[in-house]
């Protein structure tokens, strides 16, 4: 328990650490798109699709590798709040109205078709590694 905890933690802060990145070196869309939000929770929902499909019965990556990957580094580079309160202040400034539909409507579309996108890629990547241990 203490371990999984532990796993948790080290991938949070990694994943924390990539989306302040992204917050320094992504500037917003003309309109107040937050780009920098986005691009985070659309990578986050993109490679929480691959690491799923590599840790079906523990193929590729275990479970403690699921627990530091998805929960841990996706949770942390992924920010549901930050995607709220952006949207809230989106929908204040009536300038910004359209940008705010925009931006709910692509993120829940883009995050859900990254999320079954990375799904379908980390199947391909677990079945070409099992034909490799296969053939030799």
């Amino acid at each position: 328990m203490l371990k999984d905890g532990i796993l948790v933690l080290i991938g949070g802060g990694i994943g924390a650490a990539l989306r302040e990145l992204l917050m320094l070196g992504v500037a917003n869309l003309p309109g107040g798109f937050p780009m920098p939000i986005f691009m985070a929770n659309m990578t986050a929902a993109l490679l929480i699709g691959v690491v799923s499909a590599l840790t079906i019965t523990g193929s590729v990556i275990g479970s403690g590798g699921k627990l530091l990957l998805t929960t841990g580094v996706m949770g942390g580079l992924s920010t549901f709040s930050s995607f709220i309160w952006a949207t809230d202040q989106m929908l204040a400034n009536p300038a910004e109205q359209g940008s705010a539909i925009v931006y709910l409507v692509l993120s829940i579309a883009a995050g859900f078709l990254l999320v079954e996108s990375g799904f379908w890629l980390g199947g391909c990547l677990r079945s070409e590694g099992n034909a490799t241990k296969g053939m030799t």
